[in-house]
């Protein structure tokens, strides 16, 4: 799947990914590694895409809800109408990935933070590790941070948070 050549652009050497717009292989896997950890009855994934990270999810073992914000993108297991959750999908999810146009996951987040389910987890990706607060990852890092919910960040290239609903 992936030659010594593959990496995520500007990041130490062992961070592979398919392409500069894709999640990290490593940060897919956690995401599979959290769902089968946790057993969650309903997961909640924005940003679909091709299905990079959706492919290391056990769909079998839950209800899965998914979505994807940019048209050129959408397609199944995506929602093939709604472009973000609503706050029903969001107050049913027990693991939320979020991954979506940087455009609407601000407001996914907050979404989250305000009506998620108590004890869900959340993942969101590009969320700053060492990037200028300048960028829309430092951005993203903060509306993390700002949802006052416990979380940390992690250290994936692009970065993420892990945050669990209080």
């Amino acid at each position: 799947m992936f030659d010594e050549q593959t990496f995520t652009p500007h990041a130490q050497q062992g961070w592979q990914s398919w392409d500069a717009w894709s999640p990290e292989l490593d940060f897919c896997r956690f995401a599979g590694l959290l769902q089968r950890m946790l057993q969650p009855r309903t997961v909640l994934e924005t940003g679909v895409g091709v299905g990079r990270l959706t492919a290391h999810l056990d769909r079998n073992t839950c209800r899965y809800i998914g979505f994807e914000s940019d048209p050129a993108w959408r397609r199944s297991p995506a929602d093939p109408e709604l472009v973000t959750p609503a706050v029903e999908h969001m107050a049913g999810a027990d693991l939320v990935i979020l991954d979506s146009a940087v455009s609407v996951r601000h407001a996914e987040i907050a979404l989250w933070a305000e009506h998620g389910r108590s004890g869900s987890v959340c993942l969101v990706h590009d969320c700053g590790n060492g990037h200028g607060p300048d960028t829309i990852h430092a951005a993203l890092a903060q509306a993390c941070l700002a949802t006052g919910q416990p979380g940390t960040l992690l250290r994936n290239p692009r970065g993420g948070w892990m945050g669990v609903h209080a």
